[in-house]
C-alpha cells in the first residue's frame, strides 16, 4: 500500500511474486502488461499489479494468435452487417458466460427475454450443434472476452 500510494500518478507494471531464480519470468509478465498500457487495453497513470489483470495478459499476448482463433471461431458472423454482428456477438459472450436462459441473458443485456431468444435462434442458425461442444464453447467464449477486453463488445 505504501508502494502504491509513492507511485500515485506513474505508469508501471508488477510482475507476480515468484523465487529468485524466476525473477526473468515475472519481468515478462511486467513488461507485458505495460505495453498493453502503452496500446491503451489496461490502465494507464498507475502501477498495475499483474496478478490482477491476469485475463487480459494472457488473451491480448500475443495478439495474432487470438485474432487467427477469431477469425476461425466467429467466421459464421461475417455474413452480418457489423453491427448486428456485434449484437449476436455479445448475446453470444452473455449466454455463454450466464449458462443461463433468455431472462438471465436479457437481464445481463438491458433487453427484452424476446430480442434474446430470437438472437439465440440466429446464433444456433449459424454455428449449429457447435455451440453445444464444449470445445468449441470454450473457443468462442476466449475470443469473445478477448474481443470484449479489446473494447470492441459491450460490457454487458
Amino acid at each position: 500500500e505504501l508502494l502504491r500510494r509513492a507511485m500515485t500518478g506513474w505508469s508501471g507494471a508488477i510482475g507476480p511474486p515468484v523465487a529468485l531464480a524466476d525473477a526473468a519470468k515475472s519481468l515478462r509478465w511486467a513488461e507485458a502488461a505495460v505495453r498493453l498500457m502503452e496500446r491503451g487495453l489496461l490502465p494507464s497513470g498507475e502501477v498495475l499489479h499483474c496478478t490482477e489483470h491476469t485475463e487480459a495478459l494472457v488473451l491480448l499476448q500475443p495478439e495474432e494468435l487470438i485474432e487467427d482463433l477469431a477469425r476461425r471461431c466467429l467466421a459464421p458472423l461475417e455474413h452480418c452487417g457489423p453491427a448486428h454482428g456485434r449484437r449476436l456477438a455479445e448475446t453470444l459472450l452473455a449466454w455463454l458466460e450466464t449458462r443461463g436462459g433468455a431472462p438471465e441473458v436479457a437481464a445481463r443485456l438491458g433487453v427484452h427475454p424476446q430480442t434474446v431468444r430470437y438472437r439465440l435462434r440466429q446464433i444456433r442458425e449459424l454455428w449449429g450443434d457447435e455451440v453445444d461442444d464444449p470445445d468449441r464453447r470454450f473457443e468462442l467464449e476466449l475470443v469473445l472476452r478477448a474481443r470484449r477486453l479489446r473494447g470492441q463488445l459491450g460490457r454487458a
